[in-house]
């Protein structure tokens, strides 16, 4: 394993393995710890590019829009002369990879736990704004917080998880700010017209919950996609059940192989 610091992006990362590259990337909070467990379970048989996203982990930086970062993730798997990328992500930054894709060359792309109907959470956090903001955020976190599902992970994973997880409000809002200063129904917009029609590499999505009528129809618009519910997994599925998502990653890079 090599954990180092890309110095042009200041992002930190680890890589290890061979083969196939996949770009990993942590949910908004947390950091690469939590992909450990999976890089684990994959024992070397593909390449692993786990990143601190700006602002988490050991990674300098501040938020920005998902474009900006996508650049700079690109930056650094290119300076580790990789081209063309599996890139999963979880939770918000499920988006992250789909903007990625969208821009820059992709070998297929992994969402976990988070759809392309977005509008839903755009009002909710439109509705919680100022408290967001401002002196209330504390109040209003547990809002987010709560739906996670930490206490569906088994140990040792969930005391590794939470190690990374770190909770603070000028990230947080930061990383939110493009879905609080844009209109729900022009972000949804934006995202259907400027970035679904550009994913075309397969897709995987997992979720630990049962998908939307709105994720569902938006997903059933892409040309290659494999979309299950693992019922009762909650937020952290790929943790909760990390041999079952392992061995469910190493299948889709294959196919994503053999689709060229």
């Amino acid at each position: 394993m090599a954990t180092a610091m890309h110095t042009a992006t200041g992002l930190a990362y680890d890589d290890e393995g061979t083969g196939v590259p996949v770009v990993l990337l942590h949910g908004l909070t947390f950091d690469r710890r939590s992909w450990r467990p999976i890089v684990d379970r994959l024992g070397g048989a593909m390449r692993s590019i786990a990143i601190d996203l700006p602002a988490h982990g050991a990674s300098a930086g501040t938020p920005a829009p998902l474009d900006d970062i996508a650049a700079q993730v690109r930056e650094l798997v290119r300076s580790l002369g990789v081209e063309r990328p599996v890139v999963v992500g979880h939770s918000m930054m499920a988006g992250l990879a789909c903007v990625y894709a969208a821009a820059h060359p992709t070998r297929g792309i992994v969402v976990i736990d988070s759809g392309p109907h977005i509008r839903p959470f755009a009002e909710l956090v439109h509705q919680l704004e100022p408290a967001l903001r401002g002196p209330g955020f504390a109040e209003v976190w547990p809002t987010f917080e709560n739906s996670l599902g930490l206490e569906r992970l088994p140990e040792p994973v969930r005391s590794l998880v939470c190690a990374g997880h770190h909770v603070d409000q000028e990230v947080v809002v930061g990383y939110w700010e493009m879905v609080l200063r844009s209109d729900p129904a022009e972000i949804q917009a934006w995202l259907d017209a400027e970035i679904l029609p550009k994913l075309d590499v397969p897709c995987l999505a997992v979720f630990g919950r049962p998908v939307t009528d709105g994720e569902r129809e938006r997903f059933d618009r892409l040309p290659d996609v494999q979309l299950e519910e693992w019922a009762g997994d909650g937020h952290f599925v790929h943790l909760v059940e990390p041999d079952r998502f392992a061995t469910r990653l190493q299948q889709f890079v294959d196919h994503c192989t053999a689709a060229g």
